[in-house]
């Protein structure tokens, strides 16, 4: 004879099943709002070519600050003071 336990677990596939099943139907309501997001970008005219040209002029903007940084840093250090401190000499605003 096999040991019984006396404290009986419930089987976990039953609540396993169900879990999956709450996430298949969340993921499959969020494809749907992002599709229907997409289309209505589409009606109003946006493309995703429009997109890929906005984020690489983006990516060279940053290409760029970082470059500026670089720059601003190594004045900093030259003149022995803090990199803030230079911004108002070349008219920058310390948020930009």
């Amino acid at each position: 004879a096999t040991f019984k336990s006396p404290f009986q677990v419930p089987s976990k596939k039953a609540s396993d099943d169900t879990t999956k099943k709450g996430v298949d139907e969340n993921l499959e309501k969020k494809l749907e709002a992002i599709n229907s997001e997409i289309a209505e970008l589409e009606n109003r005219g946006l493309k995703i070519e429009m997109l890929q040209t906005h984020i690489d002029k983006l990516h060279h903007y940053n290409e760029l600050k970082d470059c500026g940084q670089v720059i601003l840093g190594r004045i900093a250090v030259f003149e022995g003071v803090r990199t803030k401190d230079i911004y108002p000499r070349y008219n920058l605003l310390l948020d930009d």
